[in-house]
């Protein structure tokens, strides 16, 4: 693509600094070389001794500087990005964020907001290729386990869940700006939001950079990763704690109406009725969980009643009909195969739920 045939003036490149050195200037300068006339830095409470490089940057016709007076996060940066963006530059078609540890060419910044500014798509990805060699084993590996984790769990398959070089469409700053999360831990939960909502996503291949085998990062390895795995993981430890409590209390309420509410009827009816007012109460309460607990969701209550009480129904059935078949077909304990076939069915039932049923 020509470098003049997708202009830059509806672009705003974001990047949030933490403590730059000279790296940062002369990524800048660059990348106004290269056509883009919107950049803006945010000083995430940065070291007074990297001031003057923020004064300095400061100076550039293209460049607004602002300022976090402590450390607040790299998320909250992006945030505070994304406001002024919607406040300041009414004409913006959309945002390229990029981090300012030189991990990211000017060449590969200006692919993706061209990407962003010539196609449908609502957010870029710069994808990086962790096969190459120079990528180290914990980054390389690290990356591979979030992405088959993130795919299994939302249904989506991001090459490279840890890119700060993404596009974003002006129309998601609003929510974005919405969305949780004060540290690396809000870049993760933005692709969660773009998985939710079955947002248009494009990859876009970029150079695979480290520096010094990327010593200069603000990750903590430990700190931070346990923050984006508490993300990946959140919403299914509450659907399977919201689960297993739904399932105690199904078991309390059935005893409670077998002993004491109907313990003077027929044991038919009295099995009937208990196991039927037992699981319409459970049933409630683990919708209720899941709707405002586990997927946050505000949509319509009636349409999610139907679309939940239907998959119930799906759910049941087809543990009955498969547990029957495979007892069936392999001569064995029906109690064995129908724990196996409900585990298959509860991780179904999660991706429909959080696909479909509690999409906003």
């Amino acid at each position: 693509m020509n470098r003049d045939s997708v202009p830059m003036e509806q672009i705003m490149v974001l990047i949030p600094s933490l403590n730059p050195d000279e790296k940062l200037e002369q990524y800048i300068k660059e990348l106004i070389e290269i056509g883009f006339i919107h950049i803006l830095v945010v000083d995430d409470g940065s070291r007074r001794e990297c001031q003057d490089i923020f004064e300095h940057l400061a100076g550039y016709e293209e460049v607004t500087v602002l300022h976090h007076e402590v450390n607040r996060g790299k998320g909250r940066a992006l945030k505070t990005g994304f406001a002024w963006c919607l406040e300041h530059f009414t004409d913006c078609q959309g945002v390229v964020t990029a981090d300012s540890d030189g991990q990211h060419s000017p060449v590969d910044t200006r692919k993706v907001a061209e990407a962003l500014a010539s196609g449908p798509d609502d957010l870029i990805l710069g994808t990086r290729n962790f096969n190459e060699e120079q990528v180290p084993f914990k980054s390389r590996y690290g990356n591979k386990i979030t992405t088959l984790i993130f795919a299994l769990l939302y249904g989506k398959y991001i090459h490279d869940t840890q890119t700060g070089l993404r596009g974003i469409r002006v129309n998601l700053l609003p929510p974005l700006c919405e969305l949780s999360g004060e540290r690396f831990e809000y870049e993760i939960k933005m692709l969660i939001f773009a998985a939710r909502q079955k947002l248009s996503c494009k990859e876009v291949l970029i150079e695979t950079i480290y520096i010094d085998e990327n010593r200069e990062t603000h990750f903590h390895p430990v700190k931070d990763s346990a923050r984006i795995y508490g993300v990946i993981f959140g919403s299914f430890f509450k659907y399977l704690l919201s689960s297993l409590s739904a399932s105690l209390l199904d078991m309390g309420l059935f005893a409670a109406f077998h002993l004491w509410v109907f313990g003077g009827i027929p044991l038919g009816n009295n099995v009937f009725l208990s196991t039927l007012l037992a699981r319409c109460a459970s049933s409630v309460y683990n919708f209720s969980v899941n709707r405002k607990l586990v997927f946050g969701s505000q949509g319509r209550l009636i349409r999610h009643l139907v679309s939940y009480y239907l998959l119930v129904i799906i759910q049941m059935g087809c543990s009955a009909g498969l547990v029957y078949f495979f007892t069936a077909l392999l001569s064995g304990p029906a109690v064995v195969v129908k724990m196996i076939v409900d585990t298959c069915l509860f991780l179904v039932s999660y991706q429909i739920q959080q696909r479909f049923i509690f999409r906003d």
